[in-house]
């Protein structure tokens, strides 16, 4: 749906579709039918409406032809739903029985993460409107116990340098622009701001002649202006939350480097506050530790403030929670919800970083991420996935409202 900013400005609003089964065409349109449509009705938001499909490998092969994308854009275009953004995060089976580390595959050190990214643009070329800039969120980097380091940030930069020239010609025979936002999380090569700006500097910036200035024969101050237009941050709330890191601090470190946010993952994160006062609390916690994704989480000591981290909710059995103040765990909650039983969210965190966007004067694209409804559904009793989805819409539309111009 449209919103209206306090600045004044209109952005699109969507939630990422990634919550819903969409490996292929039939299961995307299904998802549309089942779930995006019911939704739009019962927020009472009729005409255009945002949408943020997930394209993995699977849809990409559906929609290879040029006649299949075009047969899309039209249905989307007669039901009036915008594909603004497109999350290309997780290009694999995302509701496979087992995901976990998986979800980085294939990294960005690998030729197969930019090729099939280009084939992502080249599908959002058709679906997108030609008066609205599209985004495609996206991996940051790799996983970090896969290969660290500056042999595997130089690859990680160069397929990011590919995408981007492919983006630059891809504007130039279409006149669609379209921005790739990477997404900083925990355990990955970019978890904030200063990685994002490290590997900017030191591995994509020095070699921007090669890769886009002489291919695309422009000056060297043109492909950097190219590169900064089109590499943008995708900034997930939730996961600069469970890093105890401040979203809109990271977001003034990006912007102090030139770096753009073009898309806003609007996000809340699990968290457990005082765990000392008694075990429910710390049990509730690890009733969250499940087999389909990974939840890496933060624990913040009591007396030194000191961060102990884990890979996964499994491994809090190790930890004492006498010794520490906060858990925050990467397990993405609703934005309706304060607390879930005797455990807290982040969604002060939240409600900050939308005031942020609200008054920016380029505000990101927006979208509420929520891809966990179907485990906490079974879990905490959550009504129906509709009504879930459209109290988050609420929710985030109450949080711009209430932002004022300090």
């Amino acid at each position: 749906m449209w919103v209206k900013l306090p600045n004044g400005q209109k952005r699109l609003l969507a939630y990422e579709m990634n919550v819903h089964r969409g490996e292929n065409l039939r299961e995307f349109r299904g998802a549309l039918r089942r779930w995006t449509l019911p939704l739009r009705a019962r927020l009472g938001a009729p005409g255009p409406f945002g949408i943020a499909p997930r394209i993995g490998r699977g849809l990409l092969g559906d929609l290879a032809r040029s006649s299949a994308r075009k047969r899309l854009a039209d249905e989307l275009r007669a039901l009036e739903l915008i594909p603004y953004t497109v999350n290309a995060f997780p290009l694999e089976e995302f509701h496979a029985r087992r995901v976990k580390e998986r979800v980085y595959d294939p990294p960005w050190d690998r030729p197969a993460r930019a090729a099939l990214t280009c084939r992502v643009a080249d599908v959002l070329a058709v679906l997108l409107p030609a008066e609205i800039e599209g985004s495609i969120s996206t991996l940051g980097g790799t996983y970090r116990p896969w290969g660290d380091g500056s042999r595997v940030h130089a690859r990680v930069a160069a397929g990011y340098l590919r995408v981007i020239s492919h983006l630059v010609k891809l504007e130039r025979r279409t006149g669609r622009r379209i921005v790739l936002a990477v997404e900083p999380e925990p355990d990955t090569t970019f978890e904030a701001a200063a990685d994002v700006i490290r590997l900017v500097e030191d591995f994509a910036l020095p070699n921007l002649r090669d890769a886009l200035a002489r291919p695309l024969r422009m000056s060297a101050a043109a492909a950097e202006r190219a590169f900064r237009e089109h590499f943008t941050v995708n900034l997930d709330v939730c996961h600069q939350s469970v890093l105890f890191r401040d979203p809109v601090a990271e977001w003034r470190l990006l912007e102090r480097h030139g770096l753009r946010v073009g898309k806003l993952h609007i996000t809340s994160a699990l968290a457990l506050r005082n765990p000392r006062r008694g075990r429910g609390g710390w049990r509730a916690l690890g009733e969250y530790d499940e087999p389909r994704y990974l939840h890496q989480f933060a624990a913040r000591a009591r007396a030194s403030g000191e961060i102990t981290r884990g890979v996964d909710l499994g491994d809090l059995a190790r930890l004492d929670p006498a010794a520490f103040r906060e858990v925050r765990v990467h397990f993405h909650v609703p934005l309706s919800a304060a607390r879930l039983g005797p455990l807290a969210t982040t969604r002060a965190d939240t409600a900050r970083a939308l005031a942020h966007a609200a008054r920016h004067a380029d505000p990101p694209h927006l979208a509420i991420e929520t891809y966990t409804w179907p485990l906490i559904e079974r879990r905490a009793g959550a009504e129906h996935l509709i009504d879930g989805i459209a109290g988050e819409f609420r929710w985030t539309l109450r949080a711009l409202r209430a932002a004022r111009e300090p």
